[in-house]
Formats: structure tokens, sequence, C-alpha cells
């Protein structure tokens, strides 16, 4: 079995439990702490790999990794999951759980980078028309990068549009060079 298969089944079992209770939206936040917990502090995963540590040690760790106050629904899967020796897989399976959540959920992430900082009725028209083109809501993050000098690049799932004025400079400055 690999790693993935792993993680997804893991994941799809907690999304279903969790939607069973009506608790899946909280499960999805603190298993977006999880997974930053494992990017923040990446011997985190040496930790839960480590067999000097207990049972009881390497869930504190991952409580701990959830932040303040978590669902005792996720205690109880931290503590399964150390039952079944996939404590290590915790960074794939928090990954996967948000997968499945944003994909049952009909979310899609973008991101936006801009010169300035874009006003709300901008970044509405935008988020209106993600949501129409991928019939989806958009979970949008937006990023002032002065180094754009004006315009914008959006990112939404594979997809990259870039508007920016520094990509305008490079595309005539390619075309003079080919001169």
């Amino acid at each position: 079995m690999n790693l993935g298969k792993i993680s997804i089944r893991y994941a799809r079992a907690l999304y279903n439990l969790a939607e069973e209770k009506g608790v899946h939206h909280n499960i999805y936040n603190e298993m977006c702490v999880v997974s930053d917990s494992f990017i923040q502090l990446p011997k985190l995963t040496e930790a839960l790999a480590n067999p000097m540590y207990s049972a009881d040690d390497k869930e504190k760790l991952l409580e701990t990794a959830a932040g303040i106050s978590i669902s005792p629904i996720l205690t109880q899967f931290f503590r399964f999951v150390i039952e079944k020796g996939r404590e290590e897989f915790m960074v794939f399976i928090a990954m996967s759980y948000q997968d499945i959540y944003r994909k049952e959920q009909r979310i899609v992430l973008g991101k936006i980078s801009s010169a300035r900082q874009m006003n709300e009725d901008s970044l509405t028209r935008i988020k209106k028309y993600i949501a129409e083109h991928y019939d989806s809501n958009l979970l949008l993050t937006t990023h002032v990068d002065p180094s754009l000098i004006g315009g914008f690049i959006m990112e939404v799932n594979n997809f990259r549009f870039d508007v920016s004025a520094k990509k305008e400079l490079e595309d005539i400055q390619k075309q003079m060079v080919s001169l």
C-alpha cells in the first residue's frame, strides 16, 4: 500500500465521520492548522516517526499541532492513527482531508498577487467570475507584490492569468532582443 492511498483512506474516513457528526467544517479548519504546523516545524514528522516517543507523547504532539482547542473527534482520530502506527503519515492525511473537503464543498483555491492592494469591488467581481467559471466557491488569498509595477497575477487551480505590467515589459524586452 502506498503513502497516497493510506492518507486518502484515513482522510476519507475522518471526513465521513465528521460530516455525519456535522463538524466537518471545524475539522477542516483544524486540519489546516495541522498541515501548517508540519510546514513550520519540519522536525514534527521526525518526532512522530521516532519509536522512542510513547503513543501519549505523539498524541500530545498532534494535539498541540492542531491548535489550542480541538474537537473530540480529532483527538480520537489522532489516537486511532497512532494505534495503527500511521502517525508519520499525518501531514499527508491532513492535506488529503483538506482536498476532500474542498472537493465535497465545491471550493477552489485561488491567489491574487497585485502591485497594490485591490479594492473590494474588484475582488468581488473576480470571485463572482471564478465562481461562475468553475461552478464553485473561491477561497482567495491576496498578496501585494510591488515588483509587478501594475496589474495582477491570478492563480486558480492550475490556471495562471498574468496581466501585470512586469510581464508586459518582459514580453516587450523579449521581442526587442529577438529582432
